[in-house]
């Protein structure tokens, strides 16, 4: 499947099939999401690959979500993405390990839907509750996790707003025609 093919078709899945998955296919993710550029090449990420059904469980009530609970529950791994704020730049007051962090998941989700497993990103949660479970040392994020396994759902095309509400050429509201 070529690029456009895995971005166009890359959907958030809530529900997984408890089907393993080699943990040379995770780290393969894992290892490209790595490759993701990032701020003066510092690559402030760190990647924690979870297959323990306690610390899942943990981190999908982190979330405080019953779906994303039963999704970390089922999957066969949950992967955290962490970074050090401080090992990453700070411009113009913009943090750059959330930009480094957020291309580095992006690789991983593509990656991981290259390899027919399926990916739903959760930004929002407890982060003191899964520091906690990961234990994450001081200096680091816990930025964002996912449920990485099989889609155990239908997956329906997802709807995206036309090209010219989205994208201007030379100015704002000019269409791109």
């Amino acid at each position: 499947m070529d690029i456009y093919e895995l971005i166009k078709n890359r959907v958030s899945i809530r529900a997984y099939k408890t089907d393993s998955v080699p943990l040379e296919t995770v780290k393969r993710i894992v290892q490209a999401a790595g490759m993701a550029p990032s701020w003066g090449n510092k690559q402030c990420w760190r990647f924690v690959i979870v297959d323990s059904h306690v610390v899942k469980n943990i981190m999908g009530q982190a979330s405080g979500q019953p779906n994303i609970a039963k999704a970390c529950e089922e999957a066969p791994y949950v992967i955290a993405l962490c970074a050090n704020a401080k090992e990453s730049g700070v411009k113009n007051g913009m943090e750059y390990y959330l930009f480094d962090s957020a291309l580095a998941m992006q690789n991983l989700v593509l990656a991981a839907q290259a390899e027919g497993l399926s990916t739903c990103i959760i930004g929002w949660f407890d982060e003191k509750a899964v520091r906690g479970v990961l234990n994450v040392p001081d200096g680091f994020k816990v930025v964002a996790y996912t449920p990485l396994g099989y889609s155990n759902e239908e997956v329906l095309p997802r709807k995206r707003k036309k090209l010219e509400e989205t994208v201007f050429r030379n100015h704002w509201g000019k269409t791109c025609e």
